[in-house]
């Protein structure tokens, strides 16, 4: 099979390689559709590197994944060959007898992604990868093998809005137009708050996140006094609820903080790769809850994988406008670069098709 392997930086190369078998309780999946994750974009800018380039080692990548069932391992009831299923990454595969395992927070298995002695992530941008069965999802005819490849990313979305946890009389505020944000937003809005207001600094995403169903009203950050416009948007009342969906810098944070109301809550799902500084005083007069969202796993015995499908089968939330480049997996190259540039390409996600 044809695989992308990850040299460190810029460097991907598709190379020939053996498709894999699997194993006991595994599925081969045949990948139709593997989207571009920011996560991804980390090591490609050279931050927490993949491998080092010019060397021998590589690593392969693709967490956001969907597609065939190829093959049934030893054990594997439930499922045929050419079923289409949407895949929970390997990352998430926690050990299964830990306190935080056992109460279903997998998510936060102190190994979590160990398999067979050696840590383990999904594939996706490869023809072919193995994952454990049950992090297998059948898909219903209306939802799309490119759809699929997105509910890694409205599972994220579903974790914060169950960690916080969001109420219908909520304000909330979502920082960043990214997928993280555009898909976070939508979440919110299934989930009954009252407002969702989206701030960005690019007005073309803005408007995207209200053709989609992302926010309720917007504000671009660059242009426009958030504060003053938080409070004309709320009534005074400012934002219950922050999402913050861009990670990076402290800045972010701060912002965060800024918009959050007294007494209020923010959810961190973006990625922060070193350590940031928080706005200690301000976080503490408001009495500010700060709630890490680190991916997902259940809640109250239900997938939160499952959750996301069930909103996108359903209607709930329009994933098709979202998915912007389609890349087949030879233009892997192609697709970081539209990737890392979404204000040239005009990228929101990008999805390889293997």
């Amino acid at each position: 099979m044809k695989a992308a392997l990850f040299y460190g930086g810029q460097d991907i190369r598709v190379e020939e390689m053996e498709t894999p078998t699997p194993g006991p309780g595994e599925v081969l999946v045949d990948i139709g559709a593997a989207g571009i994750c920011g996560s991804d974009l980390h090591p490609y800018r050279g931050a927490n590197p993949w491998g080092a380039a010019g060397t021998p080692t590589a690593r392969r990548g693709g967490h956001e994944l969907a597609g065939l069932v190829a093959a049934l391992g030893e054990g594997v009831t439930g499922l045929h060959i050419g079923q289409r299923v949407g895949v929970e990454p390997m990352h998430l595969v926690g050990c299964g007898s830990c306190r935080q395992c056992r109460r279903g927070d997998y998510h936060v298995c102190p190994t979590r992604g160990m398999r067979h002695g050696a840590r383990h992530g999904s594939a996706g941008f490869s023809e072919y990868d193995t994952a454990v069965a049950a992090n297998i999802f059948p898909l219903p005819d209306r939802v799309s093998l490119e759809a699929a490849s997105m509910l890694d990313v409205y599972a994220c979305g579903v974790h914060a809005a169950n960690r916080i946890p969001l109420k219908m009389d909520d304000y909330v505020c979502v920082l960043g137009t990214g997928p993280i944000g555009m898909t976070a937003g939508q979440v919110a809005r299934a989930a009954g708050v009252r407002k969702v207001i989206m701030i960005g600094r690019r007005d073309e995403l803005l408007k995207t996140a209200l053709d989609v169903g992302a926010a309720d009203a917007v504000v671009n950050n660059a242009t426009a006094n958030v504060a003053e416009a938080i409070a004309d948007l709320t009534g005074g009342e400012g934002c219950d609820t922050v999402l913050e969906s861009v990670g990076g810098t402290a800045d972010t944070l701060t912002q965060a903080i800024d918009a959050c109301a007294y007494g209020g809550k923010i959810g961190i799902i973006g990625a922060f790769w070193s350590d940031v500084s928080v706005a200690y005083r301000a976080a503490n007069r408001k009495e500010i809850d700060l709630l890490w969202c680190n991916s997902y796993a259940s809640w109250n015995g239900v997938r939160e994988y499952q959750i996301a499908l069930d909103l996108v089968a359903e209607g709930r939330v329009q994933v098709e406008p979202l998915i912007t480049h389609r890349y087949p997996l030879a233009a892997i190259g192609e697709g970081f670069r539209a990737a890392d540039d979404k204000k040239g390409s005009g990228a929101i996600k990008v999805v390889i098709q293997p």
